[in-house]
């Protein structure tokens, strides 16, 4: 790899430029993500394991859960590229391995086959499970719950008692150490009749209802907090504090936005589109018919090899498409020189420092 793209390319600014990335423009998606492979590996647990009609939706979303009486369940956006599982990790400090969110999809699914199959509504359910009231309007608000660390009423697989927030997650998590290969969950809790009494509860349950069709049908239109529909950025949503943020852009070699902002603009907020098309020009496209004069010209200014202009403009290009910057027509002429001026400068910063950014 070139000098100028071990620049604008390194980590840090990578890490930096998906911070202040909007999430629907990372371009997530379960194809070619660590849960093309790992969602049919799970799956396939469950039909063997006798539950052969449930057919769940997954989507990318701001984090793990299944919709109320659905089979539809999101997946945490954070977990689909490795720059964004370290982020999280160092923004918000943890992190899923791969058999994490294994456990996170058989957890989900047993939610799935709670809700579509309506088991909440049985009395033997509420008796074992202990629910008392409406089931799903009794879910405590918020992460906090109180908790028994030395009961031996619920399985504790991650260590972190979740099983005592709620009835709900009680079977959730009884589910997904049935479901989990080679848990020897009926050795395991052979001393603990109440655990062992739900997960034998659930493997009667889903001999008898998993070759049936589900009580409730999923409609995929009820997702809601798609990634597709997430303008905030990533640093928004994790809370990245100014610290944060100056900590990365410290590190950071080739982060460009900046210099973008200064040049264009957001997209106008007119309500004819026509007219936006007719005044306004996407600024990548902008960049794009400049880049081939830009580079000749720049180059020969400056005195640098023509692929110090190309790497930074290519970089220039996809930020700004990324961001979704605009140009306004009458302005083109300003905004070419102010565009040349810019690239000259930080073309001038490497030739004399190795360095784009000074």
């Amino acid at each position: 790899m070139r000098r100028t793209q071990q620049l604008l390319y390194q980590k840090a600014t990578l890490k930096l430029e998906m911070l202040h990335t909007p999430i629907r423009q990372l371009g997530l998606t379960i194809e070619g993500s660590f849960f093309e492979g790992a969602i049919p590996i799970v799956l396939g647990q469950l039909r063997r394991a006798g539950i052969t009609e449930l057919q769940p939706y997954f989507y990318v979303s701001t984090g793990y859960g299944c919709i109320a009486s659905t089979a539809i369940i999101s997946l945490g956006f954070y977990d689909f590229d490795p720059l964004l599982k370290e982020i999280n990790y160092e923004l918000r400090g943890w992190y899923y391995s791969a058999a994490d969110l294994k456990m996170l999809l058989r957890h989900e699914l047993g939610h799935a086959f709670c809700y579509t199959y309506k088991l909440y509504r049985s009395s033997e359910f509420r008796q074992l499970f202990q629910v008392q009231g409406n089931f799903f309007n009794t879910y405590p608000q918020g992460d906090t719950f109180d908790y028994n660390p030395w009961s031996k009423r619920f399985v504790n697989p991650n260590g972190d008692h979740y099983a005592q927030k709620h009835p709900d997650e009680d079977f959730a998590e009884t589910f997904c150490v049935w479901l989990t290969p080679r848990s020897s969950w009926r050795r395991k809790y052979a001393k603990r009749s109440v655990i062992l009494q739900k997960l034998q509860y659930t493997q009667r349950m889903a001999k008898q209802l998993g070759p049936l069709p589900p009580r409730v049908k999923s409609n995929p239109d009820w997702m809601y907090e798609r990634v597709e529909d997430l303008h905030e950025t990533v640093g928004e949503f994790m809370k990245a504090t100014s610290k944060a943020l100056a900590g990365y852009q410290a590190l950071a070699t080739g982060f460009v936005d900046p210099e973008l902002n200064a040049l264009f603009r957001p997209k106008p907020r007119l309500v004819n589109e026509q007219r936006i098309q007719a005044e306004y020009m996407p600024a990548a496209v902008f960049l794009r018919q400049q880049k081939t004069i830009l580079i000749s010209r720049v180059a020969d200014w400056v005195g640098v090899d023509a692929t110090v202009v190309h790497d930074l403009l290519k970089k220039l290009i996809q930020r700004a498409e990324v961001l979704e910057l605009w140009s306004e027509n009458a302005l083109h002429e300003m905004k070419l020189v102010e565009l040349s001026s810019c690239v000259t400068v930080l073309c001038a910063n490497y030739k004399n420092t190795g360095k784009y950014l000074v």
